[in-house]
């Protein structure tokens, strides 16, 4: 974080699949550059039949739904078919243009991956969590497009503390203190998800050997390093700083966590921060 400085180059990609509609938007400009800002089922019931000696009726049948789990997130995983992020105002809704393009691939490698914040399998329409700024927005997604699946591990990660811990359900699996955003680059507050995972070149140790890509941005800071700003939980070449607010919006934790958070905590887990 501080002053080092993490640009991807994104190759430019000329038009979206032919299996997009034809009324969809066209997807914006895939932004040149997208570096950190760190120095950085439903199923029906079979119906059931009695009988008595003269005549047999059968029951209604009945809808079951996945019963629920509060720790449970729903992942949209985007299959081949996606080229672009195509969202929409409801569904069967109007297309909802983004203010750039969002490529699957992601930009830092891996499949697009969604959080899920309505919805589940079985269902024709999922809400999803945008990775998009402003930070926390929200809009529905063809589901046939996408591979469902769950996860139950989460993280907290409390800014007035320096504190991040994982969950899987009920569980801890990991804590450790953090490095946290300064005064004036601040780590943003809400509910964000793992949006990609990149392992970082020896040349990058000052990030350690892993970053999980967030779905947020910096919230002050318009652009960084000429691209956006994404915040990330990576590592760090300075351990002796974990535990202070020096960052530009990054959470940096030891590169032993790091490893371990990169290889169990999975795309689309949602990251909860507070204050």
């Amino acid at each position: 974080m501080g002053t080092n400085r993490w640009v991807v180059w994104l190759l430019l990609v000329s038009i979206l699949t032919a299996a997009c509609s034809a009324t969809s938007a066209a997807p914006a400009t895939i932004p040149e550059s997208l570096p950190l800002v760190d120095d950085t089922t439903s199923t029906t019931a079979a119906p059931t039949a009695t009988s008595t000696s003269t005549t047999a009726t059968v029951a209604p049948t009945t809808t079951q739904t996945i019963a629920p789990d509060p720790y449970r997130t729903w992942i949209a995983t985007a299959t081949e078919e996606v080229s672009f992020l195509r969202v929409y105002d409801g569904p069967d809704g109007q297309a909802v243009p983004l203010p750039f393009g969002v490529p699957n691939p992601h930009q830092f490698g891996g499949p697009l991956t969604l959080m899920v914040t309505e919805g589940q399998p079985g269902d024709a329409w999922l809400k999803v969590q945008l990775p998009i700024r402003p930070n926390g927005q929200e809009a529905w997604i063809d589901a046939s497009l996408y591979d469902v699946s769950s996860t139950r591990i989460r993280a907290e990660v409390t800014l007035g503390e320096t504190h991040v811990a994982v969950y899987d359900g009920e569980a801890l699996i990991a804590e450790t203190q953090a490095v946290i955003g300064t005064e004036s680059t601040p780590t943003p507050l809400g509910t964000f998800y793992v949006a990609a995972k990149r392992e970082n070149p020896p040349e990058e140790s000052y990030l350690g050997p892993w970053a999980l890509v967030l779905s947020g941005f910096s919230e002050v800071l318009e652009t960084f390093s000429g691209g956006l700003p994404v915040i990330a939980i990576h590592g760090t070449s300075r351990p002796d700083q974990v535990g202070q607010a020096r960052s530009n919006g990054c959470l940096r934790v030891p590169n032993d966590v790091i490893e371990f958070l990169a290889e169990n905590v999975p795309l689309g887990a949602p990251i909860h921060v507070s204050a």
